[in-house]
């Protein structure tokens, strides 16, 4: 009987250093980049003395940034399945404007959570890796609506697939871009941006549908 008091203390705190090192390495990613930090120092920052505590939790680098995405993923999620919900529910779903605000108000809504660095580390990752690899090897039960948006995007513009995709691309890029911008001018001490988080967000959103109705002139 012994036994079962210590194997929950050990699952309690694998856990715990598993949460850690997610955290860390979101935050140092995001500062330089994912292929500028070695795991060494993600263990050093965290205080893990196990210099093989990333290799037992994730099984290498590229599963831990897996990791992050799913770790933010899911709350990012359902906030948007709220929003979708609500655009189907006022039969707005060729609504581009309705649309984007889908993609730019769950991730603008991580400007308010504390010590969280995803902005960044999405903006750092979409210079230093490709998307699709990141999208492909993220749990799909947590990206379910990313791609309901995607798709209703899609219809709602009318573009073939191919001049889409590369629209969707430059929205994507230009979130995570102005929103990890925001996020450090927001830090900055002694520099109040000079306009307003909300104004910025409603200009982002603009922005976003404007790729996806913005002709080509020939």
């Amino acid at each position: 009987m012994w036994q079962g008091p210590a194997v929950t203390e050990g699952n309690r705190s694998g856990r715990a250093t598993r949460l850690t090192l997610i955290v860390v390495a979101e935050r140092l990613f995001a500062e330089r980049g994912i292929d500028a930090v070695s795991l060494a120092e993600i263990l050093d920052v965290a205080g893990q003395r196990n210099k093989n505590a990333i290799q037992y939790h994730f099984g290498g680098k590229d599963a831990l940034v897996t990791a992050i995405a799913e770790h933010r993923s899911a709350s990012l999620n359902a906030r948007r399945a709220v929003i979708l919900a609500d655009v189907r529910a006022q039969a707005l779903e060729h609504d581009i404007g309705a649309l984007s605000a889908s993609l730019v108000l769950p991730l603008a809504e991580l400007l308010d959570v504390d010590d969280c660095h995803f902005l960044g580390f999405l903006a750092r990752y979409h210079s230093d890796r490709s998307r699709r690899q990141l999208v492909d090897s993220v749990d799909p039960s947590v990206t379910e609506t990313y791609r309901d948006a995607y798709a209703l995007l899609r219809r709602a513009s009318g573009l073939a697939p191919s001049p889409f995709e590369v629209r969707f691309g430059i929205a994507m890029d230009t979130i995570f871009t102005a929103l990890a911008g925001r996020q450090t001018a927001e830090l900055a001490t002694g520099v109040a941006p000079r306009v307003s988080r909300p104004l910025f967000i409603q200009h982002l959103t603009a922005c976003v549908a404007g790729c996806f109705t913005t002709p080509i002139a020939d």
